[in-house]
């Protein structure tokens, strides 16, 4: 079972790159240039994003159903503690070493995993993309305050309310709440179509937008090795293996195979495209974090279907 899955799994990486690699290939000649991805990145967080998470929220979230759904943010929490711990292991307290304690602690939770999930489980893509959502509400906080100011190397970088107020969080919460309220049945299903239809344009953006931030990062004064390999055993190694270990353990693939998935491709998936956002918004050295996240995205290309391929073979 386990070069069947590795090869599917590997297949729809390896598409994903594809496409990304012709995004990094179009910034490099300037065919496209940082005004466009910025404005991409920007209708596709404020706009499409949004409405793809409303409308898989209303039409899949049952409450009443799925009574452990709050395991979900909790799990962001715990990837990004367990992250977090690790790496201040490993790297310490030197502030010149934050920003890689950060890059190992969040991971890349939407812009990789719905890609790979739409193409590995199409037919449960749906229910996929809601516990992503709502992985990320317990993430999200905690990448924008701690990460925010590890990243960007120093102290005194201000952490505002508005950082943890963005439009994906706002659409989650109002779409958990029109559902645990009872009045999600009383929107339009004209209107959920038309958000529907803008929705279906996140995933294809997001890989671009993707390959583009990659293909803007600069390929001269990569960091240490040893820094390199910290980071990678924090994200590829130490933490999706913990995670296995505690899932396995509890026997939760019985029960929540599809989390489990998730779960894995989570916490096996590089480093938050957002951390070089915040690097160019706040300060901090954005060679170094580019040249990392570059190294990192290259090796999940391999760790990710591993990951999973060994997950199935054992619980399958």
């Amino acid at each position: 079972m386990f070069f069947p899955t590795f090869t599917t799994v590997f297949s729809a990486v390896f598409q994903v790159f594809l496409i990304s690699a012709a995004a990094g290939v179009l910034v490099r000649t300037n065919i496209v240039s940082q005004t466009h991805i910025q404005a991409l990145s920007g209708v596709t967080v404020n706009i499409f994003l949004p409405c793809l998470i409303v409308v898989k929220t209303v039409t899949r979230f049952d409450s009443s159903g799925f009574v452990l759904w709050w395991i979900l943010p909790l799990s962001g929490v715990l990837i990004a503690a367990a992250g977090l711990g690790m790496a201040v292991l490993l790297f310490g307290t030197k502030p010149e070493k934050q920003p890689f304690v950060s890059m190992a602690s969040f991971q890349n939770a939407v812009y990789i995993v719905l890609p790979i999930g739409q193409l590995v489980y199409p037919d449960q893509f749906d229910l996929l993309a809601l516990y992503c959502f709502l992985l990320i509400l317990g993430q999200s906080p905690i990448m924008w305050s701690v990460g925010k100011v590890l990243v960007s190397g120093s102290k005194d970088a201000v952490i505002m309310w508005k950082d943890f107020v963005t439009p994906p969080l706002v659409a989650t919460l109002t779409a958990i709440f029109l559902v645990v309220s009872g009045t999600a049945s009383m929107l339009p299903q004209t209107l959920l179509s038309s958000m529907d239809l803008l929705g279906q344009a996140t995933v294809p953006l997001a890989v671009f937008i993707l390959g583009a931030t990659l293909g803007s990062i600069s390929f001269k004064n990569m960091p240490p090795v040893k820094d390199v390999l910290r980071v990678t055993g924090v994200k590829f190694i130490l933490v999706p293996a913990t995670a296995f270990a505690v899932m396995y353990g509890l026997g939760l693939y019985q029960t929540l195979p599809l989390f489990c998935s998730l779960i894995i491709l989570q916490t096996s998936s590089p480093p938050a495209t957002n951390l070089i956002l915040m690097v160019r918004n706040y300060g901090g050295d954005t060679q170094a974090i580019g040249s990392m996240m570059l190294l990192q995205y290259l090796v999940c290309i391999i760790a990710m279907p591993l990951w999973l391929s060994v997950w199935q073979t054992v619980t399958g």
